[in-house]
């Protein structure tokens, strides 16, 4: 009886495992990872791992149906490659699979700002200021690696984070009226001439809104008789354009040779303007042609709109030299950033003039203690690269103590006359964009002219005034 049961079970497992076997052969069993077998996965986001799948002659079998575990070291909060292991058993059939999961910061910044739309005049050159915020998940602030430009009508905000991932965003512009073309007269629209004196007309040239030069086409109608007492008007049209114009007017008549400075002896006055130029300059020039003088203007763009205006000083014959772009004490940060802001200014100064200035005046003089870095030695790098600095020997007060006075014109003037000294170079500081100056300084010439001073422009005899630097 037993071996009958022994040689039935002998029979049942024989069956069984040639079924198996049989089984087996007839079906391609696959083990097969659900996605790639490499995986990018972004910082900090969630990684949920689609696991596997086991291929049974084409046919999917899911992972639930098998016996199997996982073992991953997957941290998505750190940068970096990481394996998942994955052991399977199915109907007495083992798989191993292995797949690669990089973590990878793809993820650009993000730009916040304060506002959806500025508004600029047409003609500033600056970029519209805005309140810019930007955040990395990897790098945290990158708000100061934040970069602006101006295009299509559009302030655009680019950053981009260590793992260069880049991040953009634009703010509408809305521009402020665009001002019209126009026709500039060079030299003074208003003028006075000595009868039987030579009158040599400048002419004029066609520009956009903003002082852009667009071209020379002229018609000129009118003439100017020296020989005669009256008022001469010469008309300038544009050839572009037919209605733009502009009209210079002449005045000729007696004017009394002493109202020209005198040009003879050792008392000499340089008139030097900073700041500008601005919303005075102009009234300073005329001021100043009708006296025949010559001044030195150290200029600045803090006023873009007047941009042009350093042009006219030069077409009238007054010496350009460069104070700062932008007259921000961050410019004396380093030497790096002060010969920036100078370069900046002298590129302005080379468009408007056709040269690059060789002088300069440094904000607040040579002894000025705001500076981060020595004035000694941006001084000495000054005369190294072959410039000049001037800083004065009298002080108007136009933009120190006279500011507080009621009377500011009188006290501007009062200075002037108190600091004058007979016999020397006096070099002046004055700022063309004070009102109170510009009101004072046909006075002031007066009296240097009654007390017998020459007037000169800054050149390469000028008795060089330093201050000794700070530190």
């Amino acid at each position: 009886m037993i071996r009958k049961i022994i040689s039935f079970l002998v029979v049942v497992i024989s069956i069984t495992l040639s079924g198996f076997i049989i089984y087996k052969n007839y079906y391609t069993f696959k083990a097969e990872l659900n996605g790639e077998s490499k995986m990018i996965v972004s910082y900090k986001s969630r990684y949920d791992d689609p696991l596997f799948t086991i291929d049974r002659n084409g046919n999917k079998i899911d992972y639930h149906e098998t016996d199997y575990s996982v073992t991953s070291d997957v941290d998505t909060m750190n940068i970096g490659e990481y394996t998942v292991k994955y052991s399977i058993n199915y109907r007495g059939m083992h798989f191993d699979l292995n797949r690669v999961v990089e973590v990878v910061d793809n993820t650009p910044p993000t730009i916040n700002v304060n506002i959806d739309k500025v508004e600029k005049d047409y003609c500033d050159s600056k970029l519209p200021s805005v309140k810019v915020n930007a955040i990395d998940d990897l790098d945290g602030d990158v708000s100061d690696k934040v970069t602006k430009e101006e295009k299509d009508n559009k302030l655009i905000l680019t950053v981009t984070d260590s793992n260069n991932n880049t991040a953009t965003k634009e703010i509408e512009i809305a521009y402020k009226d665009k001002p019209a073309n126009k026709v500039v007269i060079n030299g003074k629209a208003n003028m006075t001439i000595r009868i039987g004196s030579e009158f040599k007309d400048e002419g004029a040239y066609y520009s956009d809104g903003c002082g852009k030069k667009i071209n020379d086409d002229i018609t000129i109608e009118g003439t100017v008789d020296t020989s005669k007492t009256g008022t001469y008007k010469i008309t300038y049209t544009s050839k572009t354009d037919s209605s733009i114009k502009a009209t210079r007017t002449v005045n000729v008549n007696n004017i009394p040779p002493a109202q020209s400075a005198p040009q003879t002896g050792n008392s000499v006055i340089y008139l030097t303007f900073d700041d500008g130029p601005g919303a005075y300059t102009t009234q300073i020039l005329d001021t100043l042609d009708k006296y025949n003088i010559k001044a030195t203007f150290f200029v600045t763009n803090q006023f873009p709109r007047y941009q042009n205006l350093i042009g006219e000083e030069a077409r009238r014959g007054h010496t350009i030299g460069v104070h700062t772009l932008t007259h921000q004490w961050s410019i004396y940060t380093s030497l790096d950033t002060y010969w920036n802001d100078f370069n900046a200014m002298n590129d302005i100064v080379e468009k408007q003039t056709g040269k690059r200035a060789t002088i300069l005046r440094f904000p607040g003089g040579t002894s000025n203690q705001v500076s981060k870095t020595a004035m000694s030695t941006i001084a000495s790098s000054v005369l190294e690269k072959g410039y000049e600095y001037y800083d004065w020997n009298v002080c108007v007060e136009d933009a120190g103590a006279c500011v507080k006075q009621t009377d500011k014109q009188t006290c501007v003037y009062n200075y002037f006359k108190g600091q004058l000294k007979a016999g020397r170079d006096n070099i002046v500081l004055m700022h063309d964009i004070k009102s109170y100056t510009a009101q004072s300084l046909e006075k002031m010439i007066n009296y240097a002219i009654s007390n017998g001073y020459t007037f000169k422009t800054i050149n390469s005899e000028t008795s060089v005034v330093h201050f000794k630097p700070y530190k």
